[in-house]
């Protein structure tokens, strides 16, 4: 899917495995993906399912040696980073490719004022004197919204609301004009009106600067308002991919169906806005079922289910799926 012939990154049969005490956990296993320029993807699922480790598998931070790439090619601009050295891995993570993690606080030095924590990276990557370096950085808070950026310079993160300190998350990640952004659940801890400045933000930046965005959510309002594509993940593999009003209007996985029923309806009467829950869990990832991955949680499992392991097919359109009841 896409419409470039050229993608900003292509991901093909990736598998991410963490040794524990348990046995091997399979976080990812054998996703394919791309993502276009200018393109936001959109990665949905609950928790476990696998979508965080894809994106620090993208960034080689994966964390070693528990946690390895076992299989699997991530070819970002012709390279594959999988077989990069480290040190040519490092010239990438903030130029070529930027993060934007879900919590600031934990992302940002709590004893550094922003502004430098920013300029380290602008030096680092594009070898600007300090004083340049700054005068960037205030521009860079002034166009992600952040008022008077003249003085935030010189605050440390616990200064700055929850919302300001995700915008200097966005101006790091775009100081250095990368051609992939990875926005690990950017919105989680924000509440309502400030989620809505930040995508409103994202989008805008993207559209000015022209980065591919790869969007971390379990959100699927989020994934309405942003995303032209979404891949859903579940125990580890894609079940469903398409383009967004293609999935919204017509979920083939009984997972997505499940994902979509939990959306609240304000149009429905307030007695019935009970939101229907998915019954059970994502299996462990080190002991996973013979057969479909969520066989013990579909309304709709049939003996195939639980002989073997549906593949991804195409159907119309593109549309993308992995069960049985559409093989």
């Amino acid at each position: 899917m896409g419409s470039s012939d050229d993608p900003v990154i292509e991901i093909a049969g990736l598998h991410t495995y963490f040794d524990t005490a348990e046995g091997v956990v399979k976080s990812v296993r054998g996703i394919d993906l791309r993502i276009d320029r200018a393109e936001t993807l959109a990665i949905v699922g609950e928790s476990g399912s696998g979508k965080s480790v894809t994106a620090l598998s993208i960034l080689r931070l994966v964390p070693a040696p528990q946690g390895r790439i076992a299989a699997g090619r991530i070819v970002f601009e012709g390279r594959d980073l999988v077989a990069l050295p480290e040190d040519e891995m490092r010239r990438i993570r903030g130029n070529g490719i930027a993060m934007i993690f879900q919590e600031p606080m934990t992302a940002l030095n709590p004893v550094i004022r922003i502004g430098e924590q920013i300029a380290e990276v602008i030096r680092l990557h594009r070898g600007l004197p300090p004083r340049e370096a700054l005068a960037e950085v205030e521009s860079l808070l002034r166009k992600v919204g952040i008022s008077d950026p003249g003085r935030r310079l010189f605050q440390y993160p616990h200064e700055l609301s929850g919302g300001m300190r995700q915008r200097v998350m966005i101006a790091m990640a775009l100081s250095c004009g990368p051609k992939l952004v990875v926005a690990d659940e950017p919105t989680t801890a924000l509440d309502v009106t400030i989620q809505a400045q930040i995508l409103a933000l994202m989008q805008s930046l993207k559209d000015d600067f022209g980065a591919a965005i790869l969007l971390i959510t379990h959100d699927l309002g989020v994934v309405a308002e942003t995303a032209e594509r979404v891949a859903v993940m579940y125990a580890g593999q894609i079940v469903e991919h398409a383009d967004v009003d293609a999935l919204f209007g017509n979920p083939l996985h009984p997972y997505t169906a499940g994902l979509m029923a939990t959306i609240p309806d304000l149009e429905r009467p307030v007695g019935d806005r009970m939101l229907p829950a998915i019954p059970g869990a994502v299996p462990s990832l080190a002991r996973l079922p013979a057969g479909c991955a969520f066989q013990d949680r579909c309304p709709r499992v049939h003996e195939p289910c639980r002989a073997g392991e549906p593949p991804l097919v195409r159907k119309d359109g593109g549309h993308e799926v992995r069960c049985w009841l559409h093989v």
